[in-house]
């Protein structure tokens, strides 16, 4: 009865625990991600999903905005699309969030996305809690444990952004939980270790030193014990299998993007790589002002004296989170990017940070214990004002964006572009001057009253938003208070239904903003569905959020020769019969080559207007002129044409020549009618969409125009015409029209047979 009643103890405190920190992580979330990372990783998910290849080509514009090569997200792959570096496991986490985005109306990928970070760091905590209870630590200063990690460590921050951390630090804490167990249970505690270990190794791959340490730790006992070799062998194979399949999962997926097993996409020939002194990244992640841990998680000063109380009461696992901390950081110290980039502290620790946390039980422990009321009281003292000192440092970075100070003032005032200096491209006095430290900074902005960053008070407080995440945290506060008695499943099944809508509200909430809107307002202007290549800068990522469309974005303008525009535009023309070209440019501007490409090789459909663009429809798959012509419209003349139907619309091609020099720019009309005679569509335009002006002919010039007509499936074409003319702009009067034998036409059009 007394195991049953601390099972369900513990079960309605871990349930309280997730619904108290989603509660407030909702207080904290912003609905997209905040970094080229993030970006990636959720193209990633969506590409997989939407076109059944993993490529980033729908951020591919933010790749080449970043100012140092080696920063750069994605590498081209063997058939030209751009693919990240990262490791797929928190890509791998994002489809199911993807695919809900994709299948609910109400739901926008980013924003649905932007839950990953929140649900891991409290499942993350949850594990803490378990972690805490099997070594032997009360219900309540397990609890204490994990809100501190929750709340007063930087993990907080990190639930607004996609970095692939917080699951790393979720896969390492189950890991070691796993291969704690198994010293006693061995099998499946080894298989789950195993797995962990695994997908962690799927985050990054350096992660394998990590799953080293972890193993020989989970198998140290099992192997030496006086079981038979068979057994040993099983306990060894249950932990290194699934570790291994993840090793060849990762080769497979390299050598499919890359076309080597070994090559994942970093760029070590533009400098990426472990290049700088060992000694100044750890003086970094720890003791600087700029990026150590101490500094952004005051309470964990508490650790160090912390970890020797542990130590006697678990030295296995104390020894054994001392030096996955200091495995962490030895292989990230000499990182070239060792600080993380642009971000809120040291952000390559984060995922030992619970271990950290952990050494803080037994001081938690005794502050909470009555035996010595005056150690205590200390104790007390001391673990409040750190608390307390953490979390105000957590708020201002949760409430804060980090781009203003580290863009706005950092590195505007201290950017020196040097690839090898100690903060990567900064001066060295970012590194160890206080007063440079973001956690002042953010002081800086909290005074001067710079705007929040939480989607609930971005733009004004939203009451809806804000009454969505009290609705978790009452949920959760209802476990606490002991004078409810509460049925564990009942009160599952409540608060995860309250969780659930919740969830959903905070996301929907999130369709109002205007770049939600905008990419609306673009969905609905790109119908039929085809290849959407987005050349320009102003949507940015929310082009994501595209659903069931195989997105290309590219800066614009671009030089026509730009070797990796070229090959996202190559890799965008095939694999698909349409394409949508979403451009800024005006009709005919020389620095718009990819329309140019599109009116020379592609069949155009018609155009729409969209936010601030305009969106093109080209058909892939135009015919050939093999028709004769003959007709001549004054000195122009339909020298060849060729109509066929078929394939979702009817395809046109006209080859124009010049008999003489023009002095205008004449445009014509090409309208396809059905047996009636009425029109059903029609296009009038220059030559090649303006950029082959008649003036610009030269006599004899073979000029090719392609059209195409999209037509509903099954569209019975029997006796349609295409009615062909030309017109002069300055008056609108129709070009004379003379037929193949030389007389004048008494029309001034001609009109071709459209066949299936």
């Amino acid at each position: 009865m007394r195991a049953e009643l601390v099972s369900s103890t513990d079960a309605r405190l871990r349930l309280a625990l997730v619904c108290l920190l989603l509660g407030v992580y909702l207080l904290i979330y912003i609905p997209k991600p905040d970094s080229a990372d993030g970006d990636a990783v959720l193209a990633v998910a969506a590409g997989a999903l939407r076109e059944g290849s993993p490529n980033i080509n729908a951020v591919a514009y933010a790749d080449w905005l970043l100012p140092l090569p080696a920063s750069r997200m994605g590498a081209f792959g063997v058939d030209g699309a751009l693919y990240a570096k990262k490791g797929p496991t928190p890509s791998l986490a994002l489809l199911p969030l993807v695919a809900l985005a994709d299948a609910l109306p109400w739901l926008t990928t980013r924003a649905t996305a932007m839950l990953l970070n929140p649900l891991v760091t409290a499942v993350t905590a949850a594990l803490l809690y378990t972690l805490a209870r099997r070594l032997g630590c009360t219900p309540r200063v397990a609890f204490a444990l994990s809100l501190i990690y929750g709340l007063a460590t930087f993990a907080v921050v990190y639930v607004k952004t996609l970095f692939g951390e917080p699951l790393a630090a979720l896969l390492l804490l189950l890991a070691v939980i796993a291969a704690h167990d198994s010293r006693a249970r061995g099998g499946r505690s080894l298989l789950v270790c195993g797995a962990a270990c695994g997908l962690l190794v799927g985050v990054n791959t350096v992660y394998i030193l990590i799953a080293g340490v972890v193993g020989v730790y989970a198998l140290a006992r099992p192997l030496q014990t006086s079981i038979a070799w068979l057994e040993k062998g099983k306990h060894f194979a249950a932990f290194a299998v699934p570790v291994l399949v993840a090793l060849l999962m990762l080769a497979l997926y390299n050598w499919a993007r890359f076309g080597s097993p070994l090559d994942s996409g970093y760029h070590f020939a533009e400098g990426e790589g472990f290049t700088r002194p060992i000694l100044t990244g750890l003086y970094g992640l720890f003791l600087s002002p700029f990026r150590g841990v101490f500094w952004y998680n005051p309470v964990l000063l508490l650790a160090l004296p912390g970890w020797l109380m542990l130590r006697r009461r678990a030295p296995g696992l104390a020894w054994l989170a001392l030096v996955l901390i200091a495995v962490q950081a030895l292989a990230f110290a000499g990182w070239w990017s060792w600080h993380g980039g642009i971000v809120w502290g040291p952000r390559f620790l984060l995922p030992v940070t619970p271990l950290m946390v952990l050494f803080l039980a037994p001081l938690l422990d005794a502050a909470m214990s009555v035996a010595n009321a005056k150690h205590a009281l200390f104790l007390r003292a001391a673990l409040v004002g750190f608390v307390a000192l953490s979390l105000g440092v957590q708020a201002l970075g949760a409430l804060y964006s980090y781009f203003p100070y580290i863009n706005g003032y950092l590195n505007a005032l201290y950017w020196t572009g040097e690839f090898d200096s100690a903060v990567t491209a900064l001066r060295d006095e970012v590194l160890y001057t206080p007063e440079l430290s973001p956690i002042v900074g953010h002081l800086a902005l909290a005074w001067a009253g710079w705007r929040f960053e939480p989607a609930w008070l971005a733009r004004g407080v939203d009451a809806v938003h804000l009454a969505a995440a009290l609705a978790v945290i009452v949920a959760g506060a209802i476990a606490l208070v002991p004078q409810i008695h509460l049925r564990i499943r009942p009160y599952t099944r409540v608060a995860g239904l309250v969780t659930l809508i919740s969830l959903n509200v905070v996301v929907a909430r999130q369709g109002f903003n205007d770049d939600v809107q905008a990419v609306r307002a673009l969905a609905e202007a790109l119908q039929p569905p085809g290849t959407v290549v987005a050349a320009t800068t102003l949507f940015e990522s929310s082009l994501l959020d595209l659903e069931g469309r195989r997105v290309v974005t590219m800066n614009a303008p671009t030089a026509d020769d730009d070797p990796w525009a070229q090959l996202l535009w190559g890799y965008a023309k095939r694999g698909s019969e349409r394409l949508w070209l979403v451009s800024w440019f005006g009709a005919g501007d020389p620095l718009n080559w990819q329309a140019r490409d599109l009116w020379q090789s592609a069949g155009f459909a018609f155009e729409r207007p969209a936010p601030g663009h305009r969106v093109l429809l080209f058909d892939l798959s135009p015919i050939e002129a093999e028709q004769p012509g003959g007709w001549q419209f004054g000195a122009i003349v339909l020298s060849a044409y060729g109509v066929e139907t078929g394939g979702g619309g009817a395809r046109v091609t006209l080859a124009w020549a010049a008999s003489e020099p023009l002095s205008q720019d004449f445009t014509w009309f090409v309208h396809l009618l059905d047996s009636s005679g009425a029109i059903v569509a029609q296009q009038d335009r220059a030559p090649q969409g303006g950029y082959k002006p008649t003036s610009a002919w030269r006599p004899g010039e073979r000029v090719i125009d392609r059209l195409f007509f999209p037509l509903p499936p099954g569209t019975d074409v029997n006796g349609w015409q295409l009615r062909v003319g030309w017109l002069d702009p300055r008056d609108g009067s129709p070009l004379p029209v003379i037929e193949p034998d030389s007389t004048p036409s008494e029309s001034d059009f001609i009109l071709l047979p459209v066949n299936d």
